[in-house]
């Protein structure tokens, strides 16, 4: 029960340092996987074609460098947010 927070915060951290320090292009990757509106759902993107307007978000490539900025900055977040896991679990650890 004890090794949750520990793995849980050990996991975070991993994944937010990954982010924060853009190791071999993730923050790249996950702006243009996850926020790139071309990869959208088709029926939405029909819909949107149907009424006659593009989809609000199209205008990605012009935005991209400001969302990598952001998921690194996400990711320092994370590592902190990591890190507070990590020392919870070695303080419920090291109590028992």
């Amino acid at each position: 029960m004890y090794l949750v927070p520990l793995l849980l915060g050990l996991g975070m951290a991993l994944v937010g340092l990954a982010l924060a320090t853009d190791h071999r292009d993730i923050a790249k990757r996950a702006v243009d996987t996850y926020l790139n509106p071309a990869h959208a759902d088709a029926n939405l993107l029909r819909t949107f074609s149907r009424l006659g307007f593009e989809h609000p978000g199209m205008d990605f490539l012009h935005y991209a460098g400001r969302q990598r900025r952001l998921v690194r900055v996400w990711g320092g977040f994370l590592v902190a947010f990591g890190l507070v896991f990590l020392a919870a679990g070695v303080v419920l650890l090291l109590r028992t």
